[in-house]
């Protein structure tokens, strides 16, 4: 029997890399996957795969920079599976530019994602879950799980606007665990150096900043894991379950750094 048997997920970014591992183990555990991504193609291949697995599954295309999308991401959501029971908001991109070179342009791109778009993705599904009747007796009413970083746990020169938007996805994560107390869990989970497009892009970005070839800044950054290989997304999906099941329901606020030892405390 799955541990999110009956349940209606729904998971933001979940198109491919984090957010579609998540979506996949969610599937497996019984959840029905709501499969939300700016890129329509890739989310429709996700839910087709997700199908093949035998779980329900829809596919919408969102861009999360525009808040009345992320309240009709929602109700499209509801209207289609009865309820919202977990919300993962994993969309996120980046910009590697040193701190001197950031324009507006760059940091609006990354805050209106990363930072903005969570929040206004939180607060309709929070909206939603406030107003339905638990899963069970006893229960919260929904659970809400953020993607942040390591990255937003100290300053990154090379991306500092990505960090302060995963600064603020730990912050949004206390507060809105605060605010929705004891009715909604929010807790947020932060990856460290994860096998993705992502880091990819990091990776080229940065490589060319410094003048040094290509795949650089990647070996830089995973020579110093204490688990001694790269992160995959599939190393994240284990806290995403816990965070999603009953198991966590007495968790709430709180950021685990999920990175293969980078950070310790």
């Amino acid at each position: 029997m799955g541990r999110l048997n009956g349940c209606v997920t729904l998971v933001t970014g979940s198109g491919r890399g984090i957010g579609k591992a998540v979506a996949l183990a969610y599937a497996r555990e019984g959840a029905s996957v709501v499969v939300a991504d700016i890129e329509e193609p890739a989310a429709r291949a996700a839910a087709e795969e997700i199908r093949s697995l035998g779980a329900q599954a829809d596919a919408l295309r969102i861009d999360l920079r525009e808040p009345e999308q992320c309240s009709t991401m929602i109700a499209r959501a509801v209207e289609r599976l009865g309820r919202l029971d977990v919300l993962v908001n994993n969309a996120g991109v980046v910009r590697v530019r040193p701190l001197l070179e950031l324009t507006p342009e760059d940091w609006d791109f990354v805050m209106d994602v990363n930072a903005r778009g969570l929040f206004f993705s939180l607060q309709a599904g929070a909206r939603q879950m406030m107003k339905q009747s638990p899963p069970a007796a006893g229960r919260p009413r929904g659970k809400i799980v953020n993607i942040a970083s390591i990255a937003g746990r100290s300053g990154r020169p090379m991306f500092a606007a990505y960090a302060a938007s995963k600064a603020s996805a730990i912050s949004i994560t206390q507060s809105a665990a605060m605010a929705l107390a004891p009715d909604v869990t929010v807790n947020a989970i932060c990856p460290g150096v994860v096998d993705t497009q992502m880091w990819r892009t990091i990776d080229r970005e940065w490589s060319e900043a410094d003048k040094r070839p290509p795949g650089s800044a990647w070996q830089d950054r995973i020579r110093g894991i204490p688990m001694r290989r790269p992160q995959t997304p599939d190393d994240l999906v284990g806290m995403a379950l816990f965070l999603a099941s009953p198991d966590s329901d007495y968790v709430t606020g709180q950021s685990y750094n999920v990175d293969g030892g980078v950070l310790m405390s």
